[in-house]
């Protein structure tokens, strides 16, 4: 065995002396590769370069989100599905006073909050619709293009899934003196399991119960489908979100649970923060918070967390500056924004863009390359890249 790993330094050995100038021009070339990476991913950008400018004359509230490399805009009037380069690929017109979105995998549900109306939309149009009996809270959609939708209405709620055809699979209704009052649901990615958050001040104190249900194999044997109850005491939890693993994410004002993938929920991680949440953010694999804290010299910070989807932290970092919206991208860029300034980090701490526009800036999202971006502004949407 020496002998054979001698052999090969002694062919090894021979090669280098053989062919020094060649090994000394890759090694440069691989040195030069490096410091390019490093610069191009570990500086801030400040400025930006116009790939494509669209203008586009849309009314006042419209909202925009990604999906499937592409833009949806959407009001009160319609939903638009259109490409980087504005043009159109499918249109829904409908009139809603407070039109919503929910997007899983290749779905998308737009529904009316406090109205009747939710449509199923795809990369090509509408694929189904349902029209309910009472005033939707939160609608949710799954990979297979069924909807769950809370209702309100009185002193009760009501809970309906739907599959793409509009018709019933499993329906609820939740009295305020026996459950509290619904304020989220969160649909899985299969369909197939349902998480309610639920507040009630039966004890004089603010309490938040997380339901959980399964309309699968695992709830059949269970009273109402429900799995789990979970209560947490002087606390509000306003957001519940399944991850891409299925565990579910709850978010409350100064803590965020964590429950594992099972076919009974159990709660897997507390993460309590030092005040109050002031913000959440997330996507399918992570999620994190904005809130207050006291540094080491006693002054009073905002400090910036994100962790993966089992809940392992993956950035603990202070900013600073007012902001009125912070959101997290498909790539896991978060952003922050106000009026006319933004800033992109990365979750491996690193601020990827800074900028004062002209113009609003009303949302940023991902584009082909790490250093692409789409900037939607007034009266316009740019594809650019950082530089």
């Amino acid at each position: 065995m020496q002998d054979k790993l001698m052999d090969v330094f002694d062919k090894v050995t021979d090669f280098v002396k053989r062919h020094k100038k060649l090994t000394i021009g890759v090694g440069v070339t691989l040195l030069i590769l490096l410091v390019w990476y490093t610069i191009s991913n570990f500086r801030t950008y400040s400025d930006y370069t116009i790939k494509n400018d669209v203008k586009m004359e849309d009314s006042d509230g419209t909202a925009y989100e990604s999906f499937h490399g592409n833009i949806i805009k959407y009001n009160s009037d319609g939903a638009f599905y259109v490409s980087k380069n504005g043009d159109l690929i499918w249109n829904e017109a409908f009139d809603m006073s407070s039109p919503s979105i929910d997007i899983c995998d290749d779905y998308v549900a737009l529904y009316d909050r406090g109205g009747t109306n939710v449509y199923i939309m795809n990369s090509t149009g509408r694929k189904g619709s349902v029209t309910t009996s009472k005033p939707i809270l939160r609608a949710c959609v799954a990979d297979n293009g069924s909807v769950a939708v809370l209702m309100n209405q009185h002193d009760a709620s009501y809970l309906e899934i739907r599959d793409i055809e509009g018709e019933l699979i499993a329906s609820g209704e939740m009295h305020v003196e026996n459950s509290g009052i619904p304020i989220d649901i969160s649909f899985s990615e299969d369909g197939k399991r349902l998480a309610v958050s639920s507040i009630c001040f039966n004890t004089g104190n603010v309490q938040t119960t997380l339901t959980f249900y399964d309309f699968g194999s695992s709830g059949q044997d269970k009273k109402d489908n429900i799995t789990g109850n979970y209560s947490f005491s002087d606390m509000v939890m306003p957001r519940v979100e399944f991850m891409s693993n299925g565990n579910l994410v709850a978010f409350g004002d100064h803590e965020i649970a964590l429950f594992n993938d099972s076919s009974e929920p159990k709660l897997k991680k507390e993460i309590f923060s030092q005040g109050n949440i002031d913000s959440i953010f997330y996507n399918d694999n992570n999620f994190g918070y904005i809130g207050p804290e006291t540094n080491d010299k006693g002054e009073t910070v905002k400090k910036m967390y994100v962790y993966g989807m089992s809940g392992w932290k993956k950035l603990d970092k202070e900013i600073s500056g007012s902001y009125t919206n912070v959101y997290m991208l498909e790539n896991d860029d978060v952003v922050i924004s106000s009026d006319k300034t933004a800033e992109i980090h990365r979750i491996s701490g690193i601020k990827r863009f800074e900028h004062t526009f002209d113009n609003s800036i009303i949302k940023i999202l991902p584009s082909n390359s790490s250093k692409d971006y789409i900037f939607v502004q007034n009266g316009m949407v740019q594809d650019v890249r950082l530089r």
